[in-house]
């Protein structure tokens, strides 16, 4: 009995942990794909992609200008589809024209409606799909799921220590684990896409993540708090021991 006890209580550490780390990434993606994160990123990402000449943005809003003369809005097909508003144009200038259809670009890519699914996507190398909104709801469903798998084999676990203060020693040590990669979201920008390295738009994309992830601070202050727990518990007993000696 005590072999399959400590395997069930190996297995279910596994499971709790396992889950808990992948909700804790897609929780993390969640929050990281909501449109008003990435609308601070990637816009100034596609502005540095516009090779535009100053007398080429001059011929642009002198068009936008002409075509408002007679029209409300205007719909470009700039390899997606944008409707600019003739109350916008009005506050165009040379100095702004490209950040707004970098906003105008970012939003047609955000809210398109995809048909593929991750995998189908990935094999078709739409990778716009990962900063669109569909992307987002599918990471927050999944992120739903494991919640739940992380609850369930997270009490499984609980309940299957036997004594209390290895509860706090286990229970401490996970969420000390888990919130570990919060103090080495500094050095994420050697995972990162060679053409972001140095970037300024990197120094946000990691002060994101670190904003985002800032939950798992706490994660870390209760595992300490458990441990000390654990330990203090340890020194009572051990110090009525020796008193009793």
């Amino acid at each position: 009995m005590g072999i399959f006890r400590n395997l069930a209580k190996i297995l279910l550490s596994t499971a709790f942990m396992f889950s808990l780390t992948i909700f804790i990434a897609l929780f993390l993606l969640t929050k990281f794909t909501e449109h008003p994160t990435l609308k601070q990123i990637a816009p100034p990402l596609i502005e540095e992609q516009m090779n535009v000449t100053e007398e080429q943005k001059a011929t642009i809003l002198n068009y936008l200008k002409f075509r408002c003369e007679n029209e409300r809005e205007i719909e470009i097909d700039i390899g997606k589809k944008i409707i600019i508003g003739c109350e916008d144009v009005k506050n165009l200038s040379e100095e702004n024209i490209t950040n707004y259809f970098a906003n105008k670009i970012f939003d047609a890519l955000y809210f398109e409606k995809y048909e593929c699914e991750l995998k189908e996507c990935l094999e078709n190398k739409k990778f716009e799909y990962f900063l669109s909104f569909d992307f987002h709801k599918a990471a927050s469903e999944f992120s739903k799921y494991f919640l739940i798998l992380s609850i369930v084999f997270g009490l499984l676990y609980f309940i299957s220590i036997e004594s209390f203060e290895n509860k706090l020693l286990s229970m401490g040590t996970i969420l000390i684990l888990t919130s570990l990669p919060y103090f080495f979201i500094d050095y994420t920008s050697f995972l990162m896409p060679e053409g972001l390295i140095w970037h300024k738009s990197q120094a946000m994309i990691i002060q994101n993540l670190k904003g985002q992830a800032s939950f798992l601070l706490y994660f870390f202050i209760a595992g300490i708090l458990l441990l000390l727990a654990y330990f203090a518990i340890r020194l009572r007993k051990r110090s009525l021991l020796t008193k009793n000696n």
